[in-house]
C-alpha cells in the first residue's frame, strides 16, 4: 500500500471513530416544576401517559408533556411523610389496559404500617382513578420509632400477570437492631412475592415460591438479606431482575438475578454490607449471595453514599445505552452505568451523569423510572425529571461520518483496480 492509500485508510479509520465518538447522550428536561418530592415515575405497557408519585401522596398524570392538574389519585389524607416514609411504590396491572387495576404501597397515617392496596380506574382509559375502590392486599407492620428504611418498590415480572414483588427495608435503626433481614419469620429487609390475581382483597402465596409450604419461613418471602432496596426493576426484555440495595457505612450494592432464578436468595444483610462483612457485627450465615456490583463510599473515592437502582435500556435505540444498566446515587448526584458481561459480571462502569441531567438542575436523584415504551427517566427530588435522549445532533455526525468513510473505501477501492 503506497502512502497515499495509506493516508485514506486512516482518514477512513478516523472519520468512522470521530462519528462513534460523537454518538453521546444529553438530558432533555420533561419537568421542572409543579411537582412536590416525586419518587417515582411509571406507566402501563404501551400507554403514552405517564404516572409520577409524590411522597406526600399525590400520582400526579402528565399527557403529551403537560402535568395535569388533577391529580389521577390523592392519598395525602392516608399518607405519614416523616423521615423516608411516604407514598413509595405504584406499579400497573400487566393487563391495566383491560382491568384498570393497580397498586400502591405507602406508610399508613394512622398505625405507620406499610400498606399496599389496590385501586381501579374510574374509566377505561380514564384520567382518574377511583378512590372509593380501595382494596387492602397486604399490611406489614414497622418497628416504633423508626421511620427510615421502608423500601416500597413494587413490579410485576414480564410474562407474568399475577404475582406482584413487593420490596420491603429493614425498619431502620442501624445494623438493623432487631434482626429482620435475617429472620425468617419477619417480612421486613425481604423482597416478597404474592398472588394477587385475585377479584377479592388480600393475596394468595404463590405455590412455585421458594418458601412455599414451610412452617419456618415467611411464604411470601422471594429473597432475604435487605437493607432498603431502592430501587429494582426487571429488564423488560429478559425478564432478569435488578435489586439497588442503599447500604449503610461503607458500600453500596447492586443485586442481579436471572429471569430463570427460582427464589431464596440471602443477600447478606445484616451480616455482610456489599461484598465485605459488616464493621461491628460479626457472624456469617450459609450461602449468602455476593452483588454482581458494589462500590465504596465518596470518603473512601467512591461513587456516592446511597445507591438509586435502575433500569437496563431497552427503549428506542440509543447506540451506547441500548442493554446497558442505568442507576445513580442520591448523595453525590451522579448516574452511572454499566453492561453485563460474561458470566453476568459487570464491566465497562461509565460514568453517564454529564450526559443525563448536566445542566438539567436535576437534583437528589431518588429514582429512575421508565414509560410505557421502555424510555429512560431521571427523577430528582426537587421536582426535575429528565428523560434519556439521543443527542439530536449526533445522528447527523455520524451519518456524515458513515458517508465520508463509505466515501474514501470507493476510493481506494478505485484506485487499486
Amino acid at each position: 500500500m503506497g502512502m497515499e492509500n495509506l493516508s485514506r485508510a486512516i482518514l477512513v479509520a478516523a472519520s468512522l471513530a470521530a462519528a462513534q465518538a460523537a454518538l453521546a447522550l444529553e438530558g432533555q428536561v420533561l419537568v421542572s416544576s409543579g411537582l412536590q418530592q416525586p419518587l417515582l415515575l411509571t406507566a402501563p405497557a404501551g400507554d403514552g401517559r405517564l404516572f409520577v408519585a409524590e411522597k406526600g401522596g399525590l400520582i400526579r398524570l402528565m399527557v403529551g408533556g403537560s402535568l395535569q392538574a388533577t391529580p389521577f389519585l390523592d392519598l395525602s389524607g392516608k399518607v405519614d411523610t416523616s423521615g423516608e416514609r411516604g407514598l413509595l411504590g405504584l406499579a400497573f396491572d400487566p393487563n391495566y389496559a383491560s382491568n384498570g387495576r393497580f397498586y400502591v404501597n405507602y406508610i399508613d397515617k394512622a398505625t405507620l404500617n406499610t400498606v399496599v392496596e389496590r385501586y381501579q380506574v374510574a374509566a377505561p382509559g380514564s384520567n382518574v382513578a377511583n378512590s372509593a375502590s380501595a382494596q387492602l392486599i397486604l399490611s406489614v407492620a414497622q418497628p416504633a420509632g423508626r421511620s427510615n428504611h421502608k423500601g416500597g418498590w413494587m413490579g410485576f415480572r414480564p410474562g407474568d400477570t399475577q404475582n406482584l414483588f413487593i420490596a420491603t427495608g429493614d425498619g431502620g435503626g442501624s445494623n438493623d437492631p432487631d434482626n429482620n433481614a435475617q429472620n425468617a419469620n419477619s417480612l421486613l429487609g425481604k423482597m416478597l412475592r404474592i398472588d394477587v390475581s385475585g377479584a377479592s382483597a388480600g393475596y394468595a402465596v404463590p405455590t412455585d415460591n421458594p418458601f412455599a409450604g414451610s412452617a419456618s419461613v415467611r411464604q411470601e418471602v422471594w429473597a432475604n438479606g435487605l437493607r432498603n432496596p431502592f430501587r429494582n426493576s426487571f429488564d423488560r426484555q429478559t425478564g432478569d431482575f435488578w435489586i439497588g440495595d442503599v447500604g449503610q457505612g461503607v458500600r453500596e450494592e447492586v443485586n442481579f438475578e436471572l429471569a430463570s432464578a427460582t427464589g431464596g436468595a440471602n443477600y447478606g444483610w445484616r451480616l455482610r454490607e456489599g461484598t465485605v462483612a459488616t464493621p461491628g457485627v460479626g457472624g456469617s450465615a450459609p450461602g449468602l449471595t455476593e452483588p454482581i456490583f458494589d462500590y465504596t463510599h465518596q470518603n473512601a473515592g467512591g461513587l456516592g453514599d446511597s445507591i438509586i437502582g435502575g433500569y437496563v435500556y431497552r427503549g428506542p435505540s440509543i447506540a451506547d445505552a441500548d442493554g446497558r444498566y442505568f442507576f445513580g446515587d442520591f448523595v453525590s448526584n451522579r448516574i452511572f452505568s454499566f453492561a453485563l458481561g460474561v458470566g453476568n459480571t459487570a464491566t465497562d462502569l461509565r460514568d453517564d451523569t454529564a450526559a443525563f441531567i448536566g445542566g438539567t438542575g436535576l437534583s437528589g436523584l431518588d429514582s429512575f423510572g421508565e414509560d410505557g415504551v421502555g424510555r429512560l427517566y431521571a427523577v430528582g427530588v426537587n421536582g426535575v425529571i429528565v428523560q434519556l435522549v439521543p443527542e439530536p445532533q449526533t445522528y447527523a455526525l455520524l451519518l456524515a461520518g458513515l458517508a465520508l468513510g463509505a466515501f474514501c473505501a470507493r476510493r481506494l477501492r478505485h484506485r487499486a483496480s
